[in-house]
Parts: C-alpha cells; sequence; structure tokens
C-alpha cells in the first residue's frame, strides 16, 4: 500500500527531489488499496473537470479541501471520500457518479454547482448495482432553481446519515436509507419514489414541496416506505405525503402535515404518530394503525376524507379540534374505528395535554355520530332515464363499437408496427393486472418514439393505442392532445417553460402527441426549444404514472433530437418504427378513402393512375400524398358535374376515369 501526498512543489535549494504529487499523476499512478492525501494548501487546475476512478483508493483532504470539479467512480472500484469540498461551476455536470457496481463511501463530504445558467444535472448519481454511503454529507442549494437540483438513484443503494441536503432525491427500483438528516428543497418535489424502490427514513426532517404546482413534499408511486420518529412539512397542502399505484408506507412516531392515498395504497400510521391537516383516501386505498392523532389544522381540507371503497381501520381517532364535520366518507368505505375522540390540545406550546398518568385528556367523545355520510350515485330523473334510453337504443341501431385492438387490424400495411403495438400492450396489461394481485411488476415506462416519414399513421395508432390502454385500465382518460413547437415554444424567455406546463397539465391521465419533436432541438444552443425539452423532461419524472407522451417525427432527425439532450433517450424506451406503404398499400388506402366519401371509381383505373403519378412525384409523405391526389380527383370531377348541370344521384357520386386521367402527370 503506497501513500500519495498532494501537494505544491516542495523541492528547493536543500530539496532537490519532490516528494509532493499533482492530484491527476497521483491518481494515474496509484493501485489498488493505495492513500491519496490533498494537502489544504494544494491549488487544483482550474479547469472545470471530472476525474474518472476505476480502482479502489481512498483519497482523503485536510480541513475539507477544495476540488474544482468531481469523481466519475466505476467499474467495480471501492473509494473511500474523507474531508473534501466538489464544486462545478458548469451546468450538467455531477460532483460523484457511481455506477458499474462501485462502492463509495463518504466522510465529511460536501457538493456544490455554482452554475448560474444552463441546466441542473443530478449533482450526485448512483445506479447499476452501485452502493453509496455517506456520513456528513452537505448538498448546497443551487443557483438555477429549475427543480432539477437533486441525487438520483437508479438501480443503486444508497444511505445518508447526518447530514444536510438542500436538494431532492428521486429514486428508481433501488434502496434508500436517510438517518439523522435534514431534506429541504422548495422547487419540486423533495423525495420522489417509483418502481419499487424501498425507502427508509429515521430521524429525518422534509420540508418542501410546491403547493402550487401540486408537487407533494414526498411522492411515492408502486414503493415502500418506512418513516420512523420523523417530521414532513408542506403547510397548507392536501397531500404532504402522497401515495399512488399500491404504493405502501409505515409511519411510527412521525409528524405529517397531511396524508394523501390514491389507486390502491396503503399506510399504517402505528400508534404514536400525528397528523397535522388533513387526511384524503381515495380508489381502493388503505388507512391502518393502532391509534392516530389529527389536528386538524386549516388547509381548506375536511379533516378525513375518503371515497372509492378504500378501508380505515384504526383503535381511535383522537382529534384537537371538533368542526362539522370532522369526517366525510362515501357510504361504500370501511370505517373501522370504534372510538372517535376530541382531546384537549395546548395550541400554545402545539401539543396535546396528558393528565398525570400520562394519558391523553377526552373534551369530547362519540363523535361516530357526527360523521357525514354520502354516495356518488345520483339518481336520474324520469326525463333524463327517457332520454338515455333513447340513446342506448340509437347505439343498439348502430351496433356494437369497435374495439381499439380491431381498429388496429383494420389499418392498412403497419405490420412491423402493429407487432410491435401488440407487445407493447401485452406488456403493459400485464403488469397492471400483475400489480392488482399485488404481485410484482417489472419498470415499464409508457413514453414512446414514433419514427417515420409523414403520413404513415402515427397519429391514428397513437390514437388507438390510447383507445386500448384506457379500455384496459392502464391510462385514466380516453384522451389525446396533439401538439407541436407552436404550441410549445414561447418568443421571449421564461414563457416557455409555462406554456409547455400548461399543454403537459392538460394531458395528464391521457396521451400528448408531440409532433415533428425534432423541431424543438433545431434552433441552435439560444433557441427557446431547449427551455420546452427541459420543461417536458422535468414533468416526465414527476408524473411518469399519470401521462403517456408519444414523440413523433422523421427517424434520422429523431435520433438527432435524442442526441441533445442525454436524459431523453433514457426516458423515452418504446420505439415504433413506421415502415412507409407499398404501392398496393396506397391504393387500397386511396380507394377506402373515396369508398367511405361515398364515390364510386374503377379500381384498376384509379391503381393505374396512382402508380403512374407516385412514379413521377413521390414526395414519401404516404397517406398524405394519397389524401392530395384524391382531393384533387374530386375537385376535376366536380368541375365536370358544374359543367353539365346534371346533379343526378349516379353523377355525384361516380368518378370517371376521364376525371381521373385530368390529374394524370
Amino acid at each position: 500500500m503506497t501513500f500519495f501526498v498532494v501537494g505544491p512543489d516542495d523541492r528547493g535549494f536543500f530539496k532537490k527531489q519532490r516528494t509532493t504529487w499533482e492530484f491527476e499523476d497521483a491518481l494515474n499512478q496509484a493501485s489498488d488499496g493505495d492513500n491519496i492525501l490533498i494537502k489544504r494548501d494544494y491549488q487544483f487546475p482550474l479547469e472545470d473537470q471530472n476525474y474518472v476512478i476505476n480502482k479502489s483508493l481512498n483519497i482523503s483532504g485536510e480541513d475539507n479541501t477544495f476540488i474544482l470539479g468531481g469523481f466519475i467512480i466505476k467499474n467495480g472500484a471501492q473509494v473511500k471520500l474523507n474531508n473534501l469540498t466538489l464544486r462545478h461551476y458548469q451546468d450538467k455536470n455531477n460532483c460523484l457518479q457511481v455506477t458499474n457496481n462501485s462502492q463509495l463511501i463518504a466522510t465529511h463530504v460536501s457538493v456544490v454547482n455554482d452554475a448560474t445558467t444552463g441546466q441542473n444535472y443530478p449533482i450526485i448519481y448512483v445506479d447499476d448495482g452501485a452502493t453509496a454511503q455517506f456520513d456528513d454529507l452537505y448538498v448546497e442549494k443551487d443557483k438555477l432553481g429549475d427543480g432539477a437540483h437533486r441525487i438520483y438513484v437508479e438501480k443503486g443503494n444508497v444511505e445518508i446519515k447526518n447530514s444536510t441536503l438542500n436538494c431532492k432525491i428521486t429514486t428508481t427500483e433501488a434502496n434508500l436509507t436517510l438517518q439523522n438528516t435534514t431534506l429541504s428543497y422548495g422547487e419540486s418535489n423533495v423525495l420522489s419514489l417509483y418502481s419499487n424502490t424501498v425507502a427508509t427514513l429515521q430521524n429525518v426532517t422534509v420540508t418542501g414541496g410546491v403547493k402550487e404546482k401540486d408537487y407533494p413534499c414526498i411522492f411515492s408511486s408502486e414503493s415502500i416506505l418506512n418513516i420512523t420518529s420523523s417530521i414532513i412539512k408542506e403547510p397548507n397542502y392536501s397531500g404532504a405525503l402522497y401515495l399512488q399505484k399500491a404504493a405502501q408506507a409505515k409511519v411510527e412516531n412521525s409528524i405529517i402535515d397531511s396524508l394523501y392515498l390514491y389507486n390502491q395504497s396503503k399506510i399504517d400510521v402505528g400508534n404514536t404518530s400525528r397528523i397535522v391537516e388533513s387526511i384524503i383516501i381515495e380508489d381502493h386505498s388503505a388507512l391502518t394503525g393502532e391509534t392516530l392523532l389529527l389536528d386538524g389544522r386549516d388547509n381548506g381540507k375536511i379533516n378525513i376524507f375518503a371515497k372509492g371503497e378504500s378501508n380505515i381501520k384504526l383503535d381511535w381517532i383522537g382529534l384537537a379540534f371538533e368542526s362539522s364535520p370532522n369526517i366525510k366518507i362515501e357510504d361504500n368505505v370501511t370505517f373501522n374505528v370504534p372510538e372517535v375522540y376530541v382531546l384537549k390540545f395546548d395550541s400554545t406550546n402545539d401539543e396535546y395535554d396528558l393528565d398525570e398518568n400520562n394519558q391523553y385528556t377526552i373534551v369530547k367523545d362519540n363523535l361516530q355520530n357526527d360523521i357525514e355520510y354520502f354516495t356518488t350515485q345520483k339518481k336520474e330523473s324520469n326525463s333524463k332515464q327517457a332520454n338515455k334510453a333513447e340513446k342506448d337504443q340509437k347505439d343498439l341501431q348502430k351496433g356494437p363499437q369497435k374495439s381499439g385492438m380491431q381498429q388496429l387490424d383494420e389499418m392498412i400495411g403497419l405490420e412491423t408496427v402493429k407487432q410491435q403495438v401488440k407487445e407493447f400492450i401485452a406488456v403493459t396489461v400485464l403488469n397492471k393486472k400483475r400489480e392488482e394481485k399485488g404481485l410484482n411488476t417489472s419498470s415499464q415506462t409508457l413514453h414512446s418514439l414514433f419514427l417515420g416519414n409523414p403520413g404513415t399513421g402515427k397519429t391514428t395508432v397513437a390514437r388507438i393505442v390510447g383507445h386500448v390502454l384506457y379500455e384496459k385500465g392502464v391510462i385514466a382518460e380516453d384522451k389525446l392532445i396533439e401538439t407541436s413547437r407552436a404550441d410549445l415554444v414561447a418568443g421571449y424567455v421564461g414563457q416557455t417553460a409555462e406554456k409547455t406546463r400548461k399543454v403537459l397539465e392538460s394531458a395528464l391521465g391521457g396521451i400528448l402527441f408531440v409532433d415533428e419533436a425534432y423541431t424543438l432541438a433545431s434552433g441552435g444552443q439560444n433557441d427557446f426549444g431547449k427551455e420546452a425539452i427541459d420543461e417536458i423532461l422535468k414533468f416526465m419524472e414527476d408524473h411518469r404514472s399519470n401521462i403517456m407522451i408519444i414523440f413523433a417525427g422523421y427517424t434520422n432527425d429523431m435520433e438527432k433530437f435524442l442526441e441533445t439532450n442525454p436524459g431523453l433517450r433514457s426516458r423515452i424506451p418504446n420505439k415504433f418504427d413506421f415502415e412507409d406503404y407499398t404501392v398496393d398499400e396506397m391504393v387500397q388506402i386511396g380507394l377506402f378513402s373515396l369508398k367511405k366519401q361515398q364515390y364510386h371509381v374503377n379500381p384498376s383505373s384509379y391503381a393505374d393512375l396512382l402508380n403512374n403519378n407516385l412514379s413521377k412525384d413521390n414526395d414519401n409523405s404516404n397517406g398524405r400524398w394519397v389524401r392530395n391526389l384524391n382531393d384533387k380527383i374530386i375537385k376535376k370531377q366536380a368541375v365536370r358535374v358544374a359543367l353539365t348541370d346534371s346533379y343526378s344521384e349516379e353523377d355525384l357520386i361516380n368518378i370517371t376515369d376521364a376525371d381521373l386521367d385530368a390529374v394524370r402527370l
């Protein structure tokens, strides 16, 4: 084991041989198990850079030594860091990146990103089976305020204790432990847990979220969260702790401003936990435990509101204040709470009074009689019932509506896309069914790329995919919002993010179809399209379970689009390749379109015309080219009929060979 001392050149009149090292030289020379000590007076190069560490080293500094740049730890390296500050001045940089099954143990380490323009990348990034342990970690507040200053963990393990974190933490399929730590962030969610993450918080204070944008302080989806002796603070909001999509939580001896359970989520509040403001429970979710203290501070919500066949099971609930009502539940909710009390509460000291036996003082009991029950199933008036019956009869006469899969199968051509869509839907629905039965599911993101030339049915297929996902219960609404650069990008600094966000929010619960998405990245370095991309990426991360975004465009241009931002490709894993239609398929499309419009035409004459014109004027716009051809034919037919002044049914529907020849090239 060799000991390298990094410091200023110590050669002098009486010392001809240098005994100190430049940092990069020491890093290159060191072998597994070696130690590197950085002297307090050593000056790092002025270049803002990342140092790659692919061997097992111990790196320490004197008095929290300042390093300009960051570390990339990879290839299974086992690294220890001590008494260091890692600082970047440029955006789009990690101060620490731990990957490829590497291990990091860091003690008394600070990380800082002082960039004032651009975009935040995760200040600490852990993935691909890596493990990182931090004791006394300090993450300084960022200067960009873009909502993306974060520690990001994907398929990795992170343990943080005795630390102060002025950033958010986002995890996917990860293990996270926080102990004796404060976590504060006011630009987005503070803690976001996705896709089978297991997180443990012990003696942790979490403060932040953005109530104006409906960003909860802690957001958990398909994950498990254990909270002990901790505080979660987001005042005047409905869900400081927000659980959705079968998320589970266990809480002990903790104070949470508010709680929101949705979509089959479950929480066990133990016997010593306290909710400051309100609890909302929806969509087959469950609140269980022994006892619950609920202050009921005013945030505009009922103290406890439950609906959607949810379940509440506790020994008793203690309220600090009585209101009318404190509890409002739908009549299909299971409410199994034998006792509901109003307890004596000391507002000055913000605590419940205890008697000489250390027991709560009951001011009023039997509040079950004051619970307000309601039903969402409204009775229809006789006239409405009659109208509904008439509508049902008309629908019956029309015949059954075709399912999304039937519509897909009936589309002309697109055999590759049809197979890709069927595989995508099969996996998505399988995960949904496994989730409903409480089984583990593979992590899946709906966001997709639709690649191909214009007129190949991308929008139509997107709409069909939306129908199917809605039919299968994967997305909440059967809606597709079509948008393009003009709808997202504004003309002035700061306006694009707001404009983009409004479009994104309009598509929540359904599908957002971004046509010619590559144009967002085609305007150069200072173009506002980049701002739209950044906002989309952030929204995708914060709402990944509540929206599907489809990016559509030419194959080559979309590849360049993905290269403009390293976060795009990883967040859009599903790719659908829309091949050009064959000539025969274009003939079928054209004939089918004319038939739908109740025109009659000689099929062989039409096929001959299409072949001829396509060979002389093919702009690769596929179905769009066919529609334009049909429009030209219909105009020629209209002129011919108008000149004869004869408007019999036969004249109105027949397209003659002469009409076809009139548009022949």
